[in-house]
């Protein structure tokens, strides 16, 4: 009796131990995957990880899906993902703010470069200097005159901790001008109290003002990128303006945590590449302003290296208190 019980225990065992190998054994992906969004729905980095999702959906043959885990300007879904099993079937889509962070937060809950693997580069978004059609200003030169003549008059909308807010403020020291940061949680309250005036300024993601630009109901001043936009080609940038060297913009891209293989990080960053050549998708973010980059996995940590210590220097240099 004894014997026969050891000889099912050993089959089972070596059976659970088969199955272990067999499914360690599954090539990548096998199963659904996440993108964890860190910001709330509707905004860019939303729109490029659905587009990807789907995309990935069709090219990889397993169910790629999106979850929004918004709060604390990326921070708590970014976390999220720092926490998941390094598997490769939970990634982040992160944006600016994964970069800033490290500078402007006091205490950070991970490690933005060594918590994470890099995938991909997927797109950079410039931003536009915006106003309510009831400021009396047409040009920027207007816009400065007028913030220096009406100190308190500048309301202009910020998220902390964003890209948005890191361009107000480089603004605020390159330009001299006075201007009052109305903070919001996320950019689509944000838009919406601009366009009832209740704000009257905004540098804002292309890709959020792009429409408003053309019904009329924002007006455009200038362009934070290195040269003029397609999408915006009568709107001058900044650096044209007077402000050299003036950068700023926002971008997404897809990491996954720390440990993650290098065969699956690898295999998504190839995966990507292929989803931004499809012409819908040139055509999709060519109409909203992204600028395509797509970059393989060191790529991708080279970028981030470069706009950490970039928005590092901003952040002294315009005296952004840390929080």
């Amino acid at each position: 009796m004894k014997k026969r019980i050891k000889i099912i225990c050993a089959l089972l065992f070596a059976a659970w131990i088969g199955g272990e190998v067999a499914a360690q054994a599954q090539p990548y992906p096998s199963k659904p995957i996440r993108i964890i969004v860190p910001f709330g729905p509707g905004g860019t980095t939303d729109i490029i990880a659905r587009s990807m999702a789907k995309k990935l959906t069709e090219q990889l043959g397993v169910s790629v899906q999106v979850e929004n885990k918004n709060g604390g300007s990326s921070i708590v879904g970014t976390q999220f993902v720092s926490k998941a099993p390094p598997d490769g079937y939970t990634l982040l889509m992160a944006g600016s703010p994964h970069a800033i962070n490290p500078s402007l937060r006091k205490e950070m809950p991970y490690d933005a470069v060594n918590g994470f693997e890099p995938v991909s580069l997927i797109g950079t978004v410039p931003m536009v200097l915006v106003t309510h059609p009831s400021l009396p200003v047409k040009t920027f030169q207007d816009f400065v005159a007028y913030g220096k003549k009406n100190p308190d008059a500048l309301r202009c909308g910020i998220v902390p901790g964003s890209g948005n807010h890191m361009a107000t403020e480089s603004l605020k020291f390159a330009a001299e001008v006075p201007l009052m940061p109305v903070p919001y949680q996320s950019d689509a309250p944000m838009v919406v109290d601009l366009l009832g005036g209740h704000t009257n300024c905004v540098v804002l993601i292309s890709t959020q003002g792009i429409s408003y630009i053309r019904e009329g109901r924002l007006n455009a001043l200038a362009a934070t990128s290195e040269e003029r936009l397609a999408i915006l080609p009568n709107i001058p940038t900044l650096q044209e303006l007077g402000l050299k060297g003036f950068l700023a913009g926002s971008w997404n891209g897809l990491f996954a945590p720390a440990g993650t293989p290098k065969e699956a990080t690898e295999l998504i960053a190839k995966e990507i590449q292929l989803a931004l050549k499809d012409p819908k998708i040139i055509e999709q973010y060519d109409q909203i302003g992204i600028t395509i980059i797509g970059t393989d996995p060191q790529g991708q940590a080279k970028f981030l290296a470069n706009d950490i210590a970039r928005w590092r220097d901003v952040i002294k240099n315009a005296k952004i208190p840390q929080q």
